[in-house]
Parts: structure tokens; C-alpha cells; sequence
């Protein structure tokens, strides 16, 4: 199916923040993770906090919704139109991943809950223990770890959502919603550059304290697993 499928990359980050990692946008950083693993597939970038949307869910076979530095509770209409394209996408079947912003957006859609971390920031390449596995999770691993930044979090998820990795001080940081519905907290498409730059942003809201383990945990354990994930996300949105 990869030979003749559209994908459309559905970038949540507001143009104001692209300076923050020297204009790279998460929508070109989600295009050369997914692109090798989807060969000959068509793949577009929207900025839909730019007010690009698709023209509509059948001109695409499949979506991702990005991150963000917005919460999904601000009152914008942008995230009020992006809300109700993957509505309509979902009901059309189409296959839908989501990261971070992405995945709280899909969880307050579908009746969940999201609210702050407890512990506040949550930055770093983290472990995610994997508790259930599904055919497109090939390879099979029991634990990976992928980069993290966020200072909110999925609290209850919605009914019928299904938990399959959690981390070490949050439960339910990926989840599946149907058969057509994949979300991760973690940042797959973050490069190492990007954290840092990511962490300059931040750094004068993070105590001393929180600063050190930030930097601590971005170096943590070498590179995260972002290749096993673009596998994931690929195998999943070809559904």
C-alpha cells in the first residue's frame, strides 16, 4: 500500500515557535522520519496552527498530528478546527497517529482528561516499558526510550482507549483508540539538537534544580529509539 498512499503531516506548532529550533518545523522533522520507512508514499505537511488543513479527509489516506507548544486547552480556533478534521477523519476509518500535543488533543476529543504533570516539566529521553503488543510492533521490544518534553499529560484516558507503554513516573504515555487511532506523549521526531534548543526556550522557567536534570536526562542513555517508532508509526498508518 506504501507505493501509492498520502499521508498528511498535520504540524500543531504555531509559526512563532519555529525559531525555537532554527526554523525547522515538527512537520519536516516527522516528513525524514517517516519518509524512508514509507517508500514511494506521497507525504504532505500542513500547518494547522497556520490554518492549513487538508481540503478534506478523503484526499489523504492517512494522518499525524504533531506536537505542540499550545496546550490543548487553549481557546484557539485553530486547535477547534484541527479537533474536528481528525473527528472526521476517525469516522472515516482513516488511520491517525498522534505525538504529544497530538495525543492529549485525541484524548480530550474522545472524553479523557488532561492536566499537569505532578512532578512539573518532563524532559529527557525517558524508558517506556511496553506492556501489550500489537501486530505492527515489529520489532518486538519490551522497553524503549524515546526524548520527552512536557509540562502536561493524558490523566484519564478515554473509554475503550488501550494502554500499551508507560513510563517511569506516568501511566498510559501511548495508547491505541480503536483500530484506527495510535498516540505517544514521547518525540520520536526530535533530534538531539532540538532538545537542547528546545531547553534554551524553557530554561527561565525551570529551577536550578530542574535545569540540571534536564540536562542530565537528555544525554541519558545515548540516542532514544526513534527508528523503532518510525517503523511503528509506518506499519500503523498503512494500516
Amino acid at each position: 500500500m506504501a507505493e501509492s498512499m498520502r499521508v498528511a503531516i498535520l504540524d500543531a506548532v504555531p509559526e512563532k515557535y519555529w525559531q525555537d529550533d532554527e526554523g525547522f518545523t515538527d512537520g519536516e522533522k516527522f516528513f525524514d522520519l517517516l519518509f524512508p520507512q514509507l517508500p514511494g508514499a506521497e507525504i504532505d505537511i500542513f500547518y494547522s496552527a497556520e490554518g492549513e488543513l487538508p481540503r478534506s479527509v478523503d484526499d489523504y489516506d492517512a494522518f499525524l498530528v504533531s506536537g505542540s507548544p499550545a496546550s490543548v486547552h487553549d481557546d484557539e480556533a485553530w486547535i477547534a478546527r484541527l479537533a474536528q478534521f481528525v473527528v472526521d477523519a476517525e469516522a472515516r476509518g482513516k488511520p491517525i497517529v498522534a505525538s504529544c500535543f497530538g495525543h492529549q488533543l485525541v484524548a480530550r476529543i474522545w472524553g479523557g482528561e488532561v492536566g499537569d504533570n505532578e512532578h512539573g516539566w518532563y524532559i529527557g529521553n525517558y524508558e517506556l516499558t511496553i506492556g501489550r503488543r500489537f501486530d505492527w510492533m515489529d520489532p518486538a521490544i519490551e522497553t524503549t526510550s524515546l526524548y520527552h518534553f512536557n509540562q502536561e499529560r493524558v490523566t484519564r484516558l478515554p473509554d475503550g482507549a488501550v494502554s500499551f507503554a508507560d513510563s517511569p513516573d506516568y501511566r498510559d504515555f501511548a495508547y491505541t483508540l480503536g483500530d484506527n487511532i495510535l498516540c505517544v506523549q514521547g518525540h520520536p521526531e526530535q533530534p538531539l539538537r532540538a532538545m537542547n534548543n528546545f531547553l534554551v526556550s524553557v530554561a527561565p522557567e525551570l529551577s536550578d534544580d530542574a535545569l540540571r536534570l534536564a540536562r542530565e536526562r537528555i544525554d541519558f542513555g545515548g540516542a532514544p529509539d526513534a527508528g523503532v517508532w518510525a517503523q511503528w508509526m509506518a506499519r500503523f498508518l498503512r494500516g
